[in-house]
């Protein structure tokens, strides 16, 4: 039986500000249809850290718990998935897609860009 294998390329992520990134995502996934992604254009690189996360909607399969969770590019498309949402993924091993529900958004993360205080000197 033939597998379905994983693949992966540069897209263009706009993160909330409208800043134009490079982000790694799978290529033809489950979500393709959805999550708003598009040509990379060669930006600077997006990259997941304990200060910055892209934003994702977690799915499950109601059946078995199991959890994919595909990235979005844009925070429209984002916007446009409701919880409760139903995503058709491909699952190794069965030759028919299950359906996962949208059971959590977890948003961007960035780390906050204020103004440095500046202290006189005594």
């Amino acid at each position: 039986m033939a597998r379905n294998q994983k693949n992966f390329d540069n897209f263009l992520y706009v993160d909330d500000n409208g800043v134009s990134w490079t982000k790694r995502g799978e290529s033809g996934g489950s979500a393709t249809a959805v999550d708003g992604h598009a040509t990379g254009t060669g930006a600077p690189t997006w990259i997941d850290s304990s200060r910055m996360r892209a934003r994702r909607i977690i799915y499950q399969d109601p059946t078995t718990f199991r959890v994919v969770d595909p990235l979005f590019y844009t925070a429209a498309a984002f916007a446009a998935v409701a919880i409760g949402a139903t995503l058709a993924v491909t699952v190794p091993g069965l030759s028919t897609t299950v359906n996962y529900n949208a059971i959590k958004k977890v948003p961007e993360k960035q780390p906050a860009r204020g103004v440095s205080r500046k202290l006189a000197d005594s």
